[in-house]
């Protein structure tokens, strides 16, 4: 199978609400469609949405290495273009990456699941995701969660101006979510090693599944201190940005758990080897998106469902943080879960209106 076209476009989808973290606040969500046409007939789609830190320079990045590599993809085996990942930003390599699987997916038939295991699952637990700084709106948040039927909740943390704060806001969100439903935290990289043994020691009671990155990325030392220094499980999530990283934490002993994100990994099939990479570790695995569109969300899926199926939820449900989304049937979670769609493929449509009401700019390159 050949390509004959490749096109992209950017966008720019506006948040239902500022999302607001220890690492900052986003407003909407920029990035890169992308599409691969082949002599088959197939128009296969990839994601591309960097970091929102990144601001958009990385997005005209994008744009300027297709125009530059465009052309002389034309004519190439599909299947080859993933010897291209490691020359492209990670965010873009899972552009292509998901292209391609999803082209190869189609032309079989099957699931991009499929491609990724022999034996996916049909759907995966997920976590909601609570920002909101306030208690009030924290638990309201956190009812509105458990009467949607989420067995598990991510609460960001390392906003507060102080512990007792912090432990009121938990407080109450447990509370509203009661003693079943699981409860992390994700302090984004808030905290120095003394604070966040302190924090965690301190916020256990009201029992924590885990904590993601407690301390800021590149501390692989303070996070292993941390691990060490409290019972409760520490993943691993903005230090996980290659193989190579994730062997560091592994090795370490930086984490119990890596939080993969195919946007910030370079894909689908890295994801997929960091995540034997923490098997052998005996490490679990959560899949998150980076607040991506219904492309970008279904390729996380499809590789959350061909992991093993005994793992914790996964961080997909995003999408409603979107005021818009560029797929016609966006992926919504049922009591917790989420399912693949049918059909072939990454099985999601393209809303031409809706890329056309957010789309920035557009560029084709055909054969």
């Amino acid at each position: 199978m050949k390509v004959t076209g490749l096109s992209w476009t950017t966008f720019r989808l506006p948040l239902r609400a500022p999302f607001r973290t220890a690492a900052g606040e986003i407003t909407c969500r920029e990035g890169l469609l992308l599409r691969l046409s082949t002599d088959a007939g197939i128009v296969a789609l990839g994601e591309a949405s960097p970091h929102p830190a990144l601001g958009p320079a990385a997005v005209r990045e994008f744009e300027e290495t297709l125009e530059r590599l465009a052309p002389g993809l034309l004519g190439a085996d599909v299947d080859c273009l993933e010897e291209l990942a490691p020359k492209l930003p990670p965010a873009l390599a899972c552009a292509l990456d998901t292209a391609v699987l999803d082209a190869l997916a189609r032309a079989r038939g099957v699931s991009v699941a499929r491609l990724l295991s022999e034996r996916p699952s049909a759907s995966v637990p997920v976590n909601a995701t609570i920002a909101a700084e306030s208690e009030v709106q924290a638990a309201a948040q956190a009812r509105a969660a458990r009467e949607a039927g989420f067995r598990c909740v991510k609460l960001k943390v390392g906003m507060a101006r102080s512990l007792e704060d912090e432990r009121r806001r938990v407080a109450a969100v447990r509370a509203a979510l009661g003693p079943e439903i699981a409860l992390r935290l994700d302090a984004n990289g808030a905290w120095d090693a003394e604070t966040a043994v302190w924090a965690i020691r301190s916020l256990a009671e009201f029992g924590l599944e885990l904590v993601e990155q407690p301390v800021s990325p590149a501390h692989l030392e303070e996070m292993a201190r941390v691990r060490a220094a409290v019972e409760v499980p520490i993943a691993a999530d903005e230090d996980v940005t290659d193989i190579e990283a994730a062997r560091r934490v592994l090795e370490a002993g930086a984490a119990d758990c890596l939080v993969l994100k195919p946007m910030v990994v370079g894909g689908l099939r890295a994801a997929l080897e960091i995540a034997e990479e923490a098997r052998r570790a005996r490490a679990s695995v959560i899949v998150t998106t980076t607040v991506d569109t219904g492309v970008g969300t279904a390729a996380a899926l499809h590789l959350a469902v061909a992991l093993p199926a005994e793992g914790p939820a996964h961080g997909l449900a995003t999408g409603a943080l979107l005021a818009a989304d560029i797929v016609a049937q966006p992926l919504p979670a049922h009591d917790g879960r989420m399912a693949v769609p049918e059909g072939p493929g990454l099985g999601v449509e393209l809303d031409e209106g809706a890329l056309a009401r957010y789309g920035v700019g557009a560029r084709e390159v055909r054969w």
